[in-house]
């Protein structure tokens, strides 16, 4: 980020803010409530259009971009996801569903193919299904894979916000207050899962997040 600031009418949310995130490197944004961290989330993400300053991104292929010059619905195909304060899903569908509903991007078939259900599209279908099964194993939440999230444990349900993410094969993970509503012990494990998830998915982990523990564990 170079010299980045978001106004609201009269009010000034970021103020001329530059960072660098690293490849690999997990990023903590501390600070009080109302100090503008989410916005500057939106502000990468393109939910928001910064009033002024630069982000700069490295794509995988080596090329370096202005993420200023990118819709919101282009970010996810350069590598950038994110989670949201609230979880997110989509109630109505089972959590494997919630997973292939993130792998949009990643389909090559195209809508005359998904509609006619040709077999090249069933195959990549199929892959998905197997490579989203894998996710859900990797972060112990196979059992769930059939269920609706109604009624499951928050602690589960932020999980599934995560698995969610590696569907889009990320290069960045931008988490916004990942550890709200858990309990000590879910924060302790999610810690972990951090980590893990950073090392074994090679990607770059920006949070934000109240919990000091936490940020100081990771």
């Amino acid at each position: 980020l170079r010299h980045l600031s978001m106004r609201f009418g009269g009010l000034k949310a970021v103020d001329d803010l530059s960072f660098d995130v690293k490849e690999g490197e997990i990023f903590g944004l501390i600070g009080p409530n109302g100090a503008g961290k989410t916005t500057i989330f939106n502000c990468i993400t393109r939910f928001y259009r910064a009033t002024g300053g630069d982000v700069f991104y490295r794509r995988a292929d080596g090329k370096t971009i202005s993420l200023n010059d990118y819709a919101v619905h282009d970010i996810i195909r350069q590598g950038i996801v994110r989670t949201f304060q609230n979880v997110e899903l989509v109630w109505e569908l089972s959590v494997l569903d919630n997973l292939l509903v993130a792998a949009h991007t990643k389909y090559r078939s195209g809508f005359f193919a998904q509609m006619l259900h040709t077999p090249g599209f069933r195959r990549e279908e199929k892959a998905m299904r197997e490579k989203a099964l894998g996710i859900l194993a990797f972060l112990d939440l196979h059992a769930y894979a059939y269920a609706i999230p109604y009624g499951l444990p928050y602690g589960i349900l932020k999980k599934i916000e995560l698995a969610r993410t590696l569907m889009a094969e990320p290069r960045l993970i931008i988490l916004d207050e990942p550890a709200a509503g858990l309990n000590d012990k879910e924060s302790e494990q999610l810690a972990e899962l951090i980590r893990k998830i950073r090392d074994e998915y090679h990607a770059t982990i920006f949070l934000v997040e109240h919990d000091m523990g936490l940020v100081m564990n990771v």
